[in-house]
């Protein structure tokens, strides 16, 4: 029974200094070469940003989508009405289907 003891306290110090070792490690990386990628991307991201009207980019983009759905003779406008035209068919035949189905369960009559 002592020696049970005594081997369950090796697992402890263990996790421990393996916890330790593991500190270590990581902030010997976070302190190299990760510092320098962070200040490189950090450096890259203000000079794209800082570059050109990104919104007045975006809000253009968005007009000519805009443009684009509702012109009747566009590819995109067509099958946009094709698509809308297509539900309201589908949603037309799935109500006609449903209203001859009976309520086996009762929970859609109303009671009398």
């Amino acid at each position: 029974m002592a020696k049970e003891q005594e081997e369950g306290g090796g697992f402890g110090w263990g996790f421990f200094l393996g916890g330790l070792i593991g500190l270590a490690a990581g902030a010997y990386l976070a302190a190299g070469p990760g510092r320098d990628q962070v200040d490189s991307l950090r450096t890259r991201t203000i000079e794209l940003t800082g570059s050109g009207d990104l919104g007045g980019k975006a809000r253009a983009y968005a007009d000519r989508a805009r443009t684009a759905v509702k012109d009747p003779e566009h590819p995109v406008g067509r099958a946009v009405r094709d698509g809308v035209a297509a539900a309201r068919r589908r949603r037309q035949e799935l109500e006609t289907r449903s209203a001859g189905v009976t309520d086996l369960t009762g929970n859609g009559t109303p009671e009398a």
